[in-house]
């Protein structure tokens, strides 16, 4: 039977400011003799954690020339000039006098050929194919595209025709306030007949910095969170980060990346970058409001194509494809006929001394959600979730048959121990709970698994544990459909590529798609009845939340735009007509429909040019959606995991059933490999109590900053006054009055609402 990792709670209590402080693994003064801590200090200096910064910040001196520049526009914030040649701009900050550059004052100097040279200087750079079908790239100055440029109260627009591409359209730029909207309507995108337009990027080189010049970091949303610092070559060896916006498109499956490109292990959730230059002092976040749903974010690192360190958006009118030409999948990679039609719309925000970093980026974001309607505050209570494993299919030779993991008239039990030993606040899923178990049915989900339970014994357990103040969520998904499973027609309600494949995916050897988002909805509707005479209010929906799609199927083509809203009309729907809806891993689109958010990522990728690991994702969102870190179970450190979650105000999971996990060895559910409850209860209970004393006094209060004195030790401030600090090393933290011990956390009360 696995065994886990046992906290030793070793409780002090410190005078006037400290409330808790504890420590886990505690060990004999001998074993902490001995014990080299080489590997720990090199673990907490990496890029899974956040370095601190550098005591003294370099004065950034610039010499910068407005020689060639007009001036287009200013505000209370920002002056803004433009090259009527190439479109560059340049902003002066009025508050720190910083001047922003899209381009170079003195491009000789540094290590550029005329084309690269050409492209920093544009202000957009076209990717397209000729008549020949090659892939070419233009920028406006490439060929002298003079654009006609009429300057407004705000800004300026521009009509641009690029001689080589034969590419027409009308570039926006409008100034307001501290914010610059940057905008390409499709309406006014006209390309040639024989030369088809793959991608544009806009100002690729705004906020770049030649390798170290300046002291900074560009941003990425990669997982949690993650930072490049402005570094020389040598540690990114060449490659640029690529990420999909919102992951990629199963329907138009791009080609195999070259092995030049980085692409994330996790999903791009928020469209939105940025930079720093000089922390505390200068920075922008930028948002891609329109063109995301084909947008990239890219990342190139000092030595990945030129000496700067850049950041930017990519969108990609055209994706190339493999194409198979026989029932043998023999075939080519060619380009979409059609243009993916959409609008480009930028918005840089910029940011100015004590909001110049990532916590003020986040912060900015924040409030950009808020104002949109897509943030918006749900009950935040510091709780555990507890996630029930119903049943799961088993394949057999004539048939198939469901495990029984875990009966719903026996989650009563399990609460009810809980609460004895002190576990007031916690929420259910039950999951796996349908006809034939977890994959055995979807997206057919009555009626419920005889073997689990009947309609009267859902009603009762829901009845039972209201009365407890514990909410139960059913989980459901409208996305995927198993092979072998009822409720869907393989020929027409299964979603096709471009190629006129059907959407599919392997998983432990069982195979499943991806329904229609038309059928979804028309599922979701019918669902309803049937949750209305289950007494079940609350739903835990998988996969939707995070996966967009095109669907090519000739009865009901959908664009991924067109998929992403027919999402969010399911999750208003079961919003107003069944109940709560938590979302798995959802993207920032479907926020606004979310309860709860389950398994929010805890890391960045931690590709070799990443230096640092940071919480944006939940500094975005602390204080208006509660979140949850991904099973405790599942995790190697799980010491180090509840500190994190502890630092990153993040809630615990556990995935948990009555029977022993070895009976689902040989089901498509093999990876879980422990889960007992009476394995798992103390855990529960030990990490219920930390998260109590720490994140308890934080509910509904809002990230304001976040320091790191030194590698291993953070610093996190509420905006109710509380302050935690978490000391990830084996040694004991003291400041400023303030003792944390080795693995341990304190929490400062410094009064009053910030």
């Amino acid at each position: 039977m696995f065994k886990k990792w046992m906290f030793a709670v070793a409780v002090m209590i410190l005078p006037v400011l400290i409330i808790a402080n504890h420590s886990f693994g505690a060990k004999s003064d001998e074993t902490v003799e001995t014990l080299d801590l080489s590997d720990h200090t090199i673990r907490y200096s990496s890029a899974q954690f956040t370095q601190p910064e550098s005591e003294s910040q370099q004065e950034i001196k610039q010499d910068s020339s407005f020689e060639g520049y007009t001036k287009a526009a200013e505000s209370n914030d920002l002056i803004l000039f433009v090259n009527e040649k190439s479109l560059a701009i340049k902003l002066q900050n009025k508050k720190t006098g910083y001047v922003w550059g899209s381009g170079l004052d003195h491009p000789e100097n540094y290590r550029l050929n005329k084309t690269w040279e050409q492209i920093v200087q544009s202000a957009v750079t076209v990717d397209y194919t000729d008549r020949q079908g090659k892939l070419r790239t233009e920028s406006i100055l490439t060929n002298d595209s003079t654009p006609n440029v009429k300057l407004s109260d705000n800004g300026f627009s521009a009509d641009v025709f690029l001689f080589q591409s034969k590419l027409k359209f009308t570039f926006d730029v409008q100034l307001k306030g501290n914010e610059l909207e940057i905008s390409i309507p499709q309406e006014k995108l006209k390309e040639d007949k024989r030369n088809k337009l793959v991608s544009i990027q806009i100002y690729p080189f705004l906020g770049a910095v030649n390798e170290n010049d300046v002291q900074g970091y560009m941003f990425i949303p990669d997982g949690s969170g993650a930072l490049i610092r402005f570094e020389k070559s040598a540690k990114s060896a060449g490659t640029p980060f690529v990420g999909s916006i919102f992951g990629i498109d199963e329907g138009i499956k791009h080609k195999t990346k070259s092995s030049e490109e980085v692409v994330p292990v996790q999903q791009i959730k928020m469209p939105v970058f940025g930079a720093v230059h000089g922390v505390k002092q200068n920075g922008f976040i930028a948002i891609v409001e329109e063109g995301y749903s084909f947008g990239d974010i890219t990342a190139y690192p000092a030595g990945a194509s030129t000496d700067f360190n850049r950041v930017s958006s990519k969108f990609n009118y055209r994706y190339e494809y493999y194409q198979p030409t026989s029932k043998s999948m023999n075939g080519m990679n060619v380009y979409q006929k059609e243009l993916n039609k959409m609008d480009v719309k930028l918005k840089y925000i910029f940011l100015s001394n004590e909001d110049a970093d990532y916590v003020g980026m986040a912060k900015s974001y924040q409030n950009y959600l808020i104002d949109k309607k897509l943030l918006t505050k749900q009950e935040d209570q510091a709780n555990v979730r507890l996630e029930f494993f119903g049943g799961e299919m088993k394949k057999g030779l004539l048939w198939n048959k469901v495990i029984p993991m875990t009966t719903i008239d026996r989650i009563p039990y399990f609460t009810s121990e809980l609460r004895k030993n002190g576990v007031e606040d916690m929420f259910v899923v039950y999951k796996g709970w349908s006809d034939g178990g977890l994959t055995g049915s979807l997206p057919g989900k009555f009626p419920m698994e005889s073997k689990l339970g009947s309609k009267k014994d859902t009603k009762a357990v829901v009845d039972t544990l209201k009365k407890d103040n514990i909410l139960m969520y059913f989980y459901t998904d409208y996305t995927k459909a198993y092979e072998g499973a009822s409720g869907f027609s393989g020929s027409k309600d299964v979603a096709k590529k471009i190629s006129s494949e059907t959407i599919s995916h392997k998983e432990n050897d069982l195979t499943s798609y991806y329904l229609s988002p038309k059928k979804s909805l028309e599922i979701a509707k019918k669902d309803r009845k049937n949750y209305d005479a289950y007494g079940m209010e609350n739903l835990a929906v998988d996969s939707s939340g995070f996966t967009l799609f095109s669907d090519f199927s000739k009865s009901g083509k959908q664009t991924r735009l067109e998929t992403m809203e027919t999402y969010k009309d399911i999750f208003s729907y079961l919003n107003e007509s069944v109940g709560k809806t938590a979302l798995y891993e959802p993207s920032v689109y479907a926020w606004a429909d979310t309860d709860k958010y389950l398994d929010i990522p805890m890391n960045s990728s931690n590709y070799m040019f990443e230096t640092d690991t940071v919480p944006f994702m939940q500094i975005v969102l602390k204080g208006y959606i509660p979140y949850y870190a991904p099973f405790t179970n599942f995790n190697s450190n799980q010491e180090d995991q509840l500190l994190r979650m502890i630092e990153y105000g993040a809630y615990p999971s556990f995935l948990l059933t009555e029977e022993p996990s070895h009976l689902l060895a040989k089901t498509p559910s093999k990876n879980v490999y422990t889960s007992e409850f009476k394995v798992w209860k103390d855990d529960i209970i030990k990490q219920y109590k930390q998260i109590q004393e720490t994140l308890g006094q934080v509910e509904s209060a809002t990230i304001e900053s976040r320091k790191v004195p030194e590698s291993g030790i953070v610093e996190v401030t509420y905006s109710n006054g509380k302050t935690l600090i978490v000391n990830y090393t084996n040694s004991t933290y003291k400041q400023d009055g303030v003792e944390v011990s080795a693995k341990g956390f304190s929490v400062i009360d410094k009064g009053g609402e910030q």
